[in-house]
């Protein structure tokens, strides 16, 4: 059986992987580079995998792709996933994000054969609001990461409700852990400074609430929905966890889990930034998935991660 993983080469793409590999399936992956240091890099995916070097956005070589590889299953991760960089660069965020996320739901839907999309949605794609999200809340994206994610996530609903597209929309927090090389973030930049022992700066103000997943735990995620039974076609499911922090909140955890004591600075320069995000994931739970990590069990091991890489 194939299976088709777009942004398979990236953070979260590379866990994945690196779990899909012990299976028997044919694994395809569509990405624009290998990074050094990243988990497909330290891991050889490449020799366990066929890696297909192509950008989304460009429409023909998606289609040859899916042409060629006739898939059963397709994981949509390939995005630009920064929000600074969405912000400077809009339109290059707008054409990946929406355009290329069209380019895979068309090639799915013309070539058809495909028996389940998992499309990966956001947080972000809620915008903002003091109240818990809920998958019946409102996509209301007002800068151009969130807009990006609100736009693509409607889309997939599109192709769902019109064409019938058997795509499943997954909902994610802050995910966190092995693999995340933008250190712009919130845990791998900590865990820079700490390796390197520096002061950490905080880009806000410090009192932004979000939802720490680990990679596992999303990695699970999207097992579960790629292979659960059950009718769950255009829906959308949240994901998120118990350690729902502010990043000064994240700041003394760390502390407390590692036994550091971590020097900060607040700068107070972040834009277009949500100040709160919190999911609710009892959706999901009533079919079964659960958390299975926390940042008490997981934080040493990301640190001695990064540790080796730094």
């Amino acid at each position: 059986m194939n299976i088709i993983i777009t942004g398979g080469a990236g953070f979260i793409g590379s866990n994945l992987v690196d779990a899909l590999v012990k299976t028997p399936n044919k694994i395809i992956i569509v990405d624009r580079k290998i990074t050094p240091k990243s988990i497909f890099w330290q891991h050889s995916l490449q020799k366990k995998v066929e890696f297909v070097q192509i950008d989304i956005r460009d429409k023909k070589k998606v289609f040859d792709i899916f042409k060629i590889y006739k898939p059963s299953y397709v994981t949509h991760l390939a995005a630009q996933t920064i929000v600074t960089t969405a912000f400077d660069k809009p339109m290059e965020t707008f054409e990946t994000n929406i355009l290329g996320s069209i380019n895979i739901f068309e090639a799915c839907r013309v070539i058809g054969g495909v028996k389940r999309i998992v499309f990966a949605s956001s947080d972000k794609a809620y915008g903002k609001t003091k109240k818990t999200y809920t998958e019946d809340s409102p996509l209301a994206g007002d800068h151009p990461y969130d807009v990006s994610k609100s736009s693509a996530d409607l889309i997939a609903q599109t192709y769902y409700k019109t064409y019938n597209l058997p795509i499943v929309i997954a909902r994610f927090g802050n995910v966190y852990g092995e693999g995340d090389l933008h250190f712009d973030r919130i845990i791998p930049g900590l865990c820079k400074a700490i390796v390197n022992k520096n002061t950490f700066a905080i880009r806000s103000d410090g009192q932004y609430i979000r939802d720490y997943v680990y990679v596992k735990d999303v990695v699970d995620g999207y097992l579960f929905l790629l292979t659960h039974k059950g009718d769950i076609e255009g829906q959308a499911y949240n994901f998120s966890s118990q350690d729902t922090l502010s990043v000064l909140e994240v700041i003394e955890k760390a502390q407390a889990i590692l036994g550091v004591k971590i020097p900060y600075k607040i700068l107070n320069v972040a834009r277009n930034e949500i100040p709160y995000q919190h999911l609710d994931n009892q959706k999901v739970k009533s079919l079964g998935w659960k958390n299975e990590y926390s940042l008490e069990k997981t934080l040493p091991g990301v640190l001695n991660w990064y540790s080796k890489i730094l």
